[in-house]
């Protein structure tokens, strides 16, 4: 990698890892399976990626996800085993050969603090600015909402410090569901794990990519029972996860994982019970099965 979908090159951009309860992961798979393909440490965690997608076409340079940034307390980091660079975006960005100042459009999924942390930085002087300042970020207008009003359940998820200053800066734009980013560059809404979430989609001479997220944040969330015990209404989850993964196997789609620690993108077709992967891309020195 880099790879090619149409006029779009491919940059994976692996900002960081860290660890989550292995139980909320999986939801209500028992552990005696969950943890053949995603073994639990001592605390019952297991291993995630914060793998950011990176695409440019010699006009726009666009960025989904941002990982989750720089402005972690070392008690944040211990609690979840975070394991990056004091900077993870801006070595990411030029081990690609691209600086922040590059990026034109950042796309958020949604506004959890593990994918819009980086979005935002601390300044010299301690405030809180855009991480990048000639980028206009794009977000749903339902997870703005849910971002900015969290409701009791995941209220812990939201912190506001990631992306508040992005609305005074005039750097937002909100989206409806279902929209198109750029020519190619569209979005899919899904709300099951949480309140406008969208996936992104890229689709230019006949190839197709889908960013995920966490509508399926690991390669064994393949599995159509295998739901997070995060989600706010499984049940919609296990909908919205049967008809996508319907679509992307009969057309053929690149699924792209942001938290899967050893796979990076897979293709997919549908077996008697669930869904066999046909290719796949791993992830440069892994050696870990998902």
């Amino acid at each position: 990698m880099p790879t090619e979908i149409g006029n779009w090159t491919v940059h994976p951009l692996e900002t960081g890892d860290f660890r989550l309860d292995g139980g909320a992961m999986m939801g209500s798979v028992p552990k005696v399976l969950w943890n053949k393909t995603n073994p639990a440490d001592e605390y019952n965690r297991i291993d995630l990626s914060l793998r950011c997608l990176l695409l440019e076409n010699g006009v726009h340079r666009i960025l989904v996800e941002t990982g989750m940034g720089s402005k972690l307390s070392s008690k944040f980091k211990y609690m979840f085993h975070v394991v990056q660079d004091d900077d993870p975006l801006t070595n990411a960005l030029r081990k690609a050969g691209f600086e922040k100042n590059d990026i034109t459009h950042v796309i958020l999924t949604h506004l959890h603090f593990d994918h819009s942390g980086g979005a935002t930085e601390t300044d010299q002087n301690g405030e809180i600015i855009p991480s990048f300042p000639n980028a206009t970020y794009f977000i749903s207008k339902r997870n703005w909402d849910a971002g900015m009003n969290p409701n009791p359940r995941d209220r812990a998820s939201y912190l506001r410090e990631n992306y508040e200053c992005l609305m005074n800066s005039g750097q937002l734009q909100l989206l409806d569901d279902d929209s198109l980013v750029v020519e190619g560059i569209s979005t899919i809404s899904v709300d099951g794990h949480t309140a406008g979430q969208q996936l992104v989609k890229i689709q230019d001479s006949g190839e197709t990519l889908v960013f995920v997220a966490d509508l399926i944040p690991l390669k064994s969330h393949l599995k159509l029972p295998w739901i997070m015990g995060y989600d706010l209404n499984a049940q919609l989850t296990l909908k919205e996860k049967a008809v996508f993964l319907d679509q992307a196997s009969s057309k053929n789609w690149w699924l792209w994982f942001y938290h899967d620690p050893a796979s990076v993108m897979v293709k997919i077709i549908k077996d008697e019970k669930y869904f066999t992967v046909i290719e796949e891309i791993i992830r440069e020195g892994s050696t870990q099965e998902s």
